[in-house]
């Protein structure tokens, strides 16, 4: 045998012992899936991607914007049944008398809805003031006082009609007029624009 033999049949050997019998392993893309990210992108992917968006034409917005006016303090109540509760539905007897009930409610006279004035002329004047911010008219400029949160400089500034303001609605069309105030956490002296009544 020569040295060519030897190392030929030393050298192949090896070879299939380090490769294995595992073939390489081909994964299936499927778009609209999401896959996990193995490895981070290089820069010339990023660069290329770049490339690519800067060359996209930028969509114009609409050029008249469609107005929604909805009654926030109006909201419908939906009754899950019992199967998604837990609880017993109501007998044909019980939501009859409850129809019953409400019927004579509505003929009743109405008693003092000056709450609801008050609420309707409140997001009325909000949703004024949320469409013009910069426009003066539209708003009244209060400053916090010690320990005072954002319910009770209202309470100050407008009287006991705030109890009846939806929170969670208030505070954040109050706070997209107020930039650059944490109106969950005043502080003495922050001046919080509120809409004129």
């Amino acid at each position: 045998m020569n040295r060519f033999s030897v190392a030929f049949f030393t050298i192949i050997p090896s070879l299939f012992i380090a490769c294995g019998n595992d073939a390489p392993v081909a994964k299936i893309i499927v778009t609209d899936q999401k896959m996990p990210l193995t490895e981070w992108p290089d820069s010339a992917y990023i660069a290329a991607l770049d490339s690519i968006l800067a060359l996209e034409p930028i969509k114009k917005g609409a050029e008249a914007e469609a107005k929604i006016n909805m009654n926030v303090f109006d909201a419908p109540v939906f009754k899950l049944p019992g199967s998604v509760t837990g609880k017993k539905d109501t007998s044909p007897k019980a939501n009859h008398a409850g129809k019953s009930a409400g019927a004579k409610q509505a003929n009743a006279p109405k008693a003092d809805n000056s709450a609801e004035l008050f609420a309707d002329r409140f997001a009325t004047a909000l949703s004024k003031l949320q469409s013009d911010p910069s426009n003066a008219s539209l708003y009244k400029t209060v400053t916090a006082n010690e320990g005072d949160d954002l319910f009770k400089l209202l309470k100050r500034t407008y009287g006991a009609g705030v109890q009846g303001l939806p929170r969670f609605y208030v505070l954040s069309a109050l706070q997209s007029v107020n930039a650059g105030v944490m109106l969950e956490h005043l502080n003495a002296g922050d001046k919080v624009r509120v809409p004129k009544i």
